[in-house]
């Protein structure tokens, strides 16, 4: 089973492009080139009254995803990556219908225990997978915490989030480390 696997993940490789890729030239005759894969999408919505979480560039958030990329354990500092994350109408209206509504919003996270995560220190478990599979590692998550009013005019609530993986110890299993849940936000009317 593992000599399928390692034989699909080289064809896999082989096929769609490796991050490395080949040695620099050595010779004038040499060439060397290294590939990733491509792929542009986009989904086009309807506008309507819906509450929705978009980015800085107010597109939908399909998931908040932060890739910390390859850390080096005993080598790599703390790596910190921040995401802007906007409640807003999918109309681009303000929540309000009239000059007399007014709202709270909150910002929530869980894992998918649906254990709650706190905004300022709380953490998030990833997991070890292959050879880490029996190991884990911490990440921090902040964003705005409590109760946040909402103005009759204001046509968006923001946060920006953040995750922090601390530096690694030298002796920190290698791996893929996952950790996964949901964040969210909530609006009240008053």
């Amino acid at each position: 089973m593992k000599k399928v696997l390692f034989g699909l993940l080289a064809v896999t490789a082989v096929a769609f492009g490796a991050n490395p890729g080949d040695s620099v030239p050595t010779s004038t005759s040499d060439a060397g080139s290294v590939g990733v894969p491509l792929e542009v999408r986009v989904t086009v919505l309807p506008k309507g009254p819906q509450l929705v979480l978009v980015d800085e560039n107010n597109v939908l958030i399909k998931k908040l995803s932060f890739d910390h990329g390859n850390m080096v354990a005993g080598l790599s500092s703390e790596s910190v990556i921040e995401k802007e994350v906007r409640l807003m109408r999918a109309d681009g209206k303000a929540f309000a219908d009239n000059s007399t509504d007014t709202y709270k919003a909150k910002f929530e996270a869980t894992d998918l225990n649906g254990n709650e995560i706190a905004g300022n220190n709380g953490t998030l478990k990833l997991d070890g997978h292959a050879a880490a599979s029996t190991k884990s590692i911490e990440s921090k998550l902040a964003f705005r915490t409590g109760e946040i009013a909402v103005l009759p005019t204001d046509t968006m609530v923001m946060t920006k989030v953040q995750s922090i993986v601390p530096a690694l110890p030298g002796d920190q299993a290698s791996g893929l480390y996952v950790g996964s849940g949901t964040f969210k936000a909530t609006l009240t009317m008053k």
